[in-house]
């Protein structure tokens, strides 16, 4: 029995000998069946500047109700909370057109053309939601974030000022670490008494704006 045991000891080495290579065969078949053969993708990404202050201009129109849809520019600066989280100040004017009611009598002008200017100012607090991010080509992703907001106000015109709710929500894209696209589309809400009875007014603004992290 002893010998028995010895020769089967002996004979190990040998017989590992002769499977290892029928093991690596086995092996590098295996390694050439299941291999990923993927191509990687190297991704520039434009990540938000480390600075908490954003500036702008915006551009776009502004619907007055009763006055019709009239060009509109602004100013904005907002300071970024949290990465969730902003606050902002926004100024903007725009010129009233006339309304149908001037435009049918002919005659009759309810606004002098200083009136006719009208000026908005109005601070807001807002809220990033969907962070994510848009792919150009191959090899540059920018980040992108849908976002919303709310805040008060004052509307300037014909001689009065107007105490104003706005709402409103927006798209961001960043091209660069530095700068940001924002498309915002808002709702100032005041009212008026123009044609003599107080009347509420919802007056719908869309903008394409230019900002600057600093």
């Amino acid at each position: 029995m002893a010998l028995r045991l010895n020769r089967f000891f002996l004979s190990l080495p040998l017989l590992a000998g002769l499977m290892a290579p029928a093991v690596n065969a086995q092996q590098e078949v295996l390694d050439d069946i299941i291999k990923p053969d993927v191509e990687r993708r190297t991704i520039k990404e434009s990540d938000i500047d480390s600075e908490d202050f954003e500036i702008g201009l915006y551009a776009g129109v502004i619907n007055i109700e009763d006055f019709g849809s009239n060009d509109v520019v602004g100013l904005r600066l907002a300071y970024h909370l949290t990465e969730s989280f902003f606050f902002e100040a926004s100024a903007g004017q725009t010129r009233l057109d006339e309304t149908s009611y001037e435009l049918l009598t002919g005659d009759i002008q309810l606004l002098t053309d200083e009136q006719r200017d009208l000026i908005y100012y109005n601070f807001s607090i807002g809220y990033n939601l969907l962070p994510g991010e848009v792919f150009v080509g191959s090899k540059w992703a920018l980040n992108t974030a849908f976002y919303v907001l709310a805040g008060v106000g004052n509307t300037d015109f014909a001689d009065e000022e107007h105490f104003t709710y706005n709402i409103g929500a927006g798209f961001k894209v960043l091209p660069a670490d530095w700068l940001s696209i924002r498309f915002d589309v808002r709702d100032h809400m005041f009212e008026h008494d123009v044609f003599g009875e107080t009347v509420d007014t919802h007056n719908i603004e869309t903008t394409l704006g230019f900002n600057i992290f600093f």
